[in-house]
C-alpha cells in the first residue's frame, strides 16, 4: 500500500515544478510573483533532495540581485507582476553598492550557506556540486562579511536588523513595543496590494504597514548607507531567529571550506563571538522559564514576548542541555496546542495560545509556520530528542495531507492560511520525508 509520504511526494514536487521560472522559483504566483532569498534558500533545500540543477540554479540566481558590499537583498524583482513596495518604490539606485538588476534595499536571513552544504551532500553528480560550491562560497562569505561587520560593529556575533521585514517573521508581537514607538511623520499615500489578494485580518495592520514604509523611506533619505542608518534609525534590534541562522550557516561555512579548500579563519572568528555572545545577550537569568529574546539596541533591554523565536535556538546546539529541556518543555505541553485544537501531535503557533496577542488567523501572530517547524525538527535531532521530533514529523505530515500547501495554517483549526500553493511547505515537506526515510533506513 502506498505511504501517506509517496502520496505527497508527487504534490509537493508538481507545486515547485509549477512555480519554476527557468532559473528560479516564486513563492507563489499569486501574492508572491518575484524571488524572495530566504524563501530560495528553503526551495533549494528541497530541490536538492531530487533535482541537482534547479537546486543549484535557485541559489546562484539568488546571488544576481547581491550588492557590492556584499547585502543579499530579501527580492530579487523577476517580473512586471503588481507587488508593493516594488522596485519604483525601494529606489535602490540611491545606493552606490546597488545592482543593476531591481532589488529591495533590506535583507533577509542568510539560510544559504545551509542550502548550499544541503546541495553537495544530496549531489548525484558531487563533481558539479563541488565546482558548485566553488562559485557559490566566495558570494556567501561576501554576505556573512557584511552581517557580521556592517550588522554587527559591536563584533557580537549577533546580527541586527532594521526593518521587521528582514527578521522574515515580519508582524510578529515581538516588534510591537519598537514599532509603537515611531513617529510617522510626512509619509506619502501608498496603496497596498497584499490585502486585495488574501483576506485582510490574516496579513499585517494598516498601522503596522505605515511603520513598515515610514522605515523603508528613511533607509532611502540616508542612501541605504549602513553606517547612516545605524546611528540614526529607530528600528534596531538582534534578532535571536536571524542570528540562530547565521550560526547554522556559519557552521555549514566550515564543512565548504574543508570540502573546496578555502580558508575559514574569518568564519570561525565569527562563530567564536556568537558562541561567546549568544546566552549573555538572548537569556534573562530573572525569567524562571529560562527561555531567550530578542535585543533591543535602542532601550537596551531584551524584548520578554513569548515566542516561537525562543524555540529556534534549538536549531544552533548552543543551549545548555537544563536549558534545552526547559524550552522543549515548554513547546510539548499546552504553550503550543497540545489541548484545545485538532493536532494529533504538538506542532509549534507563531505566539502560545496563551498571549494576549494570540490571533490563529493573523500571519504570525499565532498561525504554525511550516519553516520554523523544520528548523525545530533538526534542533531538537540535534539535542538527540529523537521521539519529540518524530512527532513534529507527524504534525506536518498531517498538516499538510489533511489541508494542503499553504503559507501558514491555523493552530486551532489547521485551516490553510495565506496564499496556496507555497514553494517553501513543499521544498520542506519533501526534505523532512527524505531525512525521516533515512533515518528509518539507519534504524
Amino acid at each position: 500500500m502506498e505511504s501517506v509520504e509517496q502520496k505527497l511526494l508527487p504534490n509537493a514536487k508538481e507545486i515547485l515544478e509549477k512555480n519554476w521560472r527557468d532559473t528560479h522559483t516564486v513563492p507563489s504566483p499569486k501574492l508572491y510573483p518575484h524571488q524572495w532569498s530566504w524563501d530560495s534558500a528553503f526551495i533549494s533545500i528541497g530541490y536538492s533532495r531530487y533535482n541537482q540543477e534547479h537546486a543549484q540554479k535557485e541559489l546562484l540566481s539568488m546571488f544576481e540581485g547581491q550588492w557590492k558590499n556584499g547585502m543579499l537583498p530579501h527580492i530579487v524583482f523577476r517580473s512586471k507582476d503588481d507587488y508593493f513596495p516594488g522596485p519604483k518604490y525601494w529606489e535602490t539606485e540611491l545606493a552606490e553598492a546597488a545592482p543593476k538588476i531591481e532589488t529591495s534595499g533590506i535583507t533577509q536571513p542568510p539560510v544559504h550557506a545551509i542550502a548550499a552544504l544541503q546541495i553537495y551532500k544530496n549531489a548525484n553528480d558531487k563533481n558539479m556540486a563541488i565546482n558548485f560550491l566553488t562559485e557559490i562560497f566566495p558570494k556567501i562569505l561576501s554576505f556573512h562579511r557584511y552581517l557580521f561587520t556592517k550588522r554587527d560593529p559591536e563584533k557580537t556575533g549577533l546580527i541586527t536588523i532594521f526593518h521587521p521585514w528582514e527578521s522574515g517573521l515580519d508582524n510578529s508581537i515581538r516588534w510591537d513595543e519598537a514599532l509603537a514607538r515611531i513617529k510617522v511623520k510626512n509619509l506619502p499615500r501608498y496603496e497596498r496590494v497584499d490585502i486585495h489578494k488574501v483576506n485582510s485580518g490574516q496579513r499585517p495592520s494598516n498601522n503596522s504597514y505605515d511603520r513598515y514604509i515610514f522605515l523603508v523611506n528613511l533607509m532611502k533619505n540616508y542612501n541605504y548607507d549602513d553606517d547612516s542608518i545605524y546611528k540614526h534609525i529607530p528600528f534596531k534590534i538582534k534578532d535571536i531567529v536571524f542570528s540562530s541562522i547565521a550560526y547554522v550557516a556559519n557552521q555549514a561555512m566550515i564543512e565548504i571550506a574543508d570540502l573546496i579548500g578555502e580558508h575559514k579563519r574569518e568564519v570561525e572568528d565569527w562563530l567564536n563571538q556568537t558562541k561567546q555572545n549568544y546566552i549573555d545577550f538572548f537569556c534573562s537569568k530573572d525569567d524562571e522559564q529560562k527561555l531567550v529574546y530578542d535585543y533591543d539596541l535602542i532601550t537596551k533591554k531584551r524584548i520578554k514576548k513569548r515566542t516561537v523565536a525562543s524555540l529556534v535556538s534549538l536549531y544552533t546546539g548552543l543551549l545548555k542541555e537544563d536549558q534545552s529541556k526547559i524550552i522543549v518543555d515548554w513547546m510539548r505541553h499546552s504553550h503550543f496546542c497540545t489541548q484545545n485544537c485538532v493536532h494529533k501531535h504538538p506542532v509549534a503557533s507563531s505566539i502560545p495560545f496563551q498571549e494576549k496577542e494570540f490571533n490563529p488567523l493573523n500571519y504570525w501572530r499565532g498561525p504554525i509556520w511550516i519553516n520554523i517547524n523544520w528548523m525545530l525538527y533538526y534542533g531538537l535531532l540535534r539535542y538527540q530528542l529523537n521521539n519529540e521530533a518524530n512527532n513534529l514529523y507527524n504534525a506536518i505530515i498531517d498538516l499538510i495531507t489533511e489541508h494542503g500547501f499553504y503559507e501558514y495554517y491555523n493552530p486551532l483549526t489547521s485551516e490553510g492560511l495565506g496564499t496556496d500553493n507555497f514553494s517553501w511547505t513543499a521544498a520542506l515537506l519533501i526534505d523532512l520525508i527524505f531525512d525521516m526515510e533515512n533515518r528509518r533506513r539507519s534504524v
